[in-house]
């Protein structure tokens, strides 16, 4: 169902081609054995475009578009599946924005968004210390003691490429911490997410200035990631069904027989049902409205297509799906990732279940 703006569909083909020329030189799959590094190249053209600021205010130096905006380019950018951290940029810039809020700012978190926007600066975010709502089972956290940071993260995306990570030393307190100083040590770790490249990051007794915020902002990082999955799972989808109609057994294509058929339309239906929940949070969002549960319901939704899609698309493929040349095993890969770390179903419904239960 397409219920987008000719600007938002303007922008949805902008970033397309953008992302589209960015594939011929990082295709998808990348080289066996060969880890995924940030493509600075398509980073710099995303800052040039103002896109890396999309939603941030335009007082602070972004585009000042809303919610809604940065969902569509998340979709794009999902599909594309660049060797960027796009979602992770704007969960760290949603925060810094609420640090501007909350107006106890010292200037820091200021001129950090500033260079974001730019393009001059890469901050990874620390997923596994992010509040419950948006990652749940808190997985580890740093220790602040006199303005000095210890403790370790296990996984920090596109780490060993960012500038700074920000990490929650508590629910509505974020840390910056700069990979460049010393006592900060980074080294590269597996990553089941074959375009997103993980480091453990260390410190010990490192200056890091803090982030403090009066609310999080989980609902606009919730839709952004939810968006970027729908865009992953579309892909999957779509090249499913194109290999579903030139893929001929007995004599005719393999999505002319009821079982594929009936597989690939169901998918089709819940990958459009996730879309629209995510336009639905967003628009709640922009206009100020309670989206708490709206944007949870749309997280939950795209995890499970996403999920269930880009199992089914490889299956589709038969035996070439499964080989590394072939990307649906990164599609996949990506919905497992982004399962693992923003929980299991049961886990999701549940959060969603005491929320709107008020707990």
């Amino acid at each position: 169902m397409d219920v987008l703006s000719d600007a938002l569909r303007e922008l949805g083909s902008t970033s397309r081609r953008l992302l589209e020329r960015a594939a011929r030189t990082s295709p998808v799959p990348p080289a066996f054995g060969v880890p995924a590094e940030l493509d600075r190249e398509l980073w710099s053209a995303l800052a040039e475009l103002g896109l890396l600021g999309l939603a941030v205010p335009e007082e602070l130096g972004g585009s000042g578009g809303g919610v809604t905006e940065l969902c569509v380019l998340a979709e794009q950018v999902g599909a594309a599946l660049p060797a960027v951290p796009f979602a992770g940029t704007a969960a760290v810039a949603a925060v810094l924005v609420a640090g501007l809020d909350d107006g106890t700012d010292d200037g820091v978190a200021r001129q950090v968004l500033a260079d974001l926007v730019k393009g001059t600066l890469v901050v990874a975010p620390a997923w596994e210390t992010f509040p419950a709502q948006v990652v749940p089972g808190r997985r580890t956290a740093l220790r602040v003691s006199d303005g000095r940071v210890d403790g370790a993260l296990a996984a920090v995306p596109f780490g060993r490429a960012a500038d700074l990570v920000l990490a929650f030393a508590e629910p509505l307190t974020a840390v910056l911490l700069d990979t460049r100083r010393d006592g900060v040590q980074t080294r590269a770790v597996e990553s089941l997410d074959v375009r997103e490249p993980v480091a453990a990051v260390t410190a010990q007794g490192v200056a890091a200035p803090l982030v403090r915020i009066a609310a999080f902002p989980a609902a606009q990082i919730q839709v952004a990631l939810a968006a970027e999955l729908v865009g992953t799972a579309q892909r999957a989808l779509d090249g499913a069904v194109a290999y579903a109609k030139d893929r001929r057994q007995f004599g005719r294509p393999i999505g002319s027989f009821q079982a594929l058929k009936h597989l690939l339309a169901d998918r089709h239906v819940q990958l459009d049902a996730a879309r629209m929940l995510v336009h639905a949070a967003a628009e709640l969002i922009d206009a100020g409205e309670s989206s708490a549960a709206a944007a949870t319901t749309a997280l939950v939704a795209a995890c499970d297509a996403a999920d269930v899609t880009t199992g089914d698309a490889l299956q589709v493929h038969g035996g070439i799906g499964f080989t590394w040349e072939h990307p649906s095993h990164v599609y996949l890969r990506r919905a497992r990732a982004r399962r693992v770390l923003l929980g299991s179903q049961a886990r999701q419904l549940d959060g969603l279940a005491q929320l709107l239960l008020g707990r």
